[in-house]
């Protein structure tokens, strides 16, 4: 069993996982203005930063920090039940990196960006402006794309507002979610579910080059080859 005092603000996410966490919310509000703005030459920038972020986290899931992957954080659904059920108890499961639910809304999340990224490439307004893939699929698949692509953003906001409502949850319930993404540690007063996790001592940069350099190749093969 591991003493009190070991479990004290331990690092946990690795500062490519910070940038990426913050820098996702931004791209989304740039891209939301820049089409409101009807700017969509800086709407399509925007939306190759989005892809090679996306990308990025994608390869960092099977590659990166423990933490980061996504083996680290998808469970089954007894420990999601268990954890549910525990929540405004004293018993309340204690996790490292993400908890059951969390790891769930990552998913959710990474899939509802993801989706909203892939119909872009297809869309266009059939006058000025056409996404990447626009000329790969019939004119039927492409106005389906573009009208997901506007209706799915309101989806997306709802899934970003419920993920704010939850970190305020946790912040009520003594986790401090924002502040554990600023830094990078958590702060643990019980034993951790996760506690075999095994943490890096050395950032990996050989696969955080490769994870970079596979995200790039991927947005210029989109759309720029």
């Amino acid at each position: 069993m591991m003493e009190q005092s070991a479990v004290q603000n331990i690092k946990v996410w690795d500062w490519s996982i910070r940038i990426f966490h913050w820098c996702l919310p931004l791209l989304i509000f740039l891209l939301w203005l820049t089409q409101r703005n009807n700017n969509m030459e800086h709407h399509f920038l925007m939306g190759q930063l989005l892809m090679g972020l996306l990308v990025y986290r994608l390869i960092w899931g099977f590659i990166g920090t423990p933490s980061a992957r996504f083996a680290a954080f998808i469970y089954g659904p007894k420990a999601l039940f268990l954890y549910v059920k525990n929540f405004f108890t004293p018993q309340k499961p204690v996790y490292l990196g993400h908890n059951p639910p969390g790891g769930l809304m990552v998913l959710v999340l990474l899939g509802a960006v993801s989706f909203q990224l892939i119909t872009g490439l297809f869309t266009s307004d059939d006058i000025f402006y056409f996404g990447p893939l626009y000329d790969s699929v019939a004119r039927s698949t492409s106005s389906w794309m573009s009208r997901w692509h506007h209706l799915f953003f309101d989806w997306l906001l709802l899934l970003i507002a419920t993920h704010l409502l939850a970190i305020l949850v946790y912040k009520l319930r003594g986790e401090g979610l924002v502040k554990a993404m600023f830094s990078g540690n958590k702060t643990l007063k019980r034993q951790p579910q996760d506690a075999d996790q095994q943490l890096t001592v050395a950032f990996p940069w050989v696969r955080f080059a490769v994870a970079v350099v596979l995200a790039v190749l991927s947005v210029l093969q989109i759309f720029h080859w």
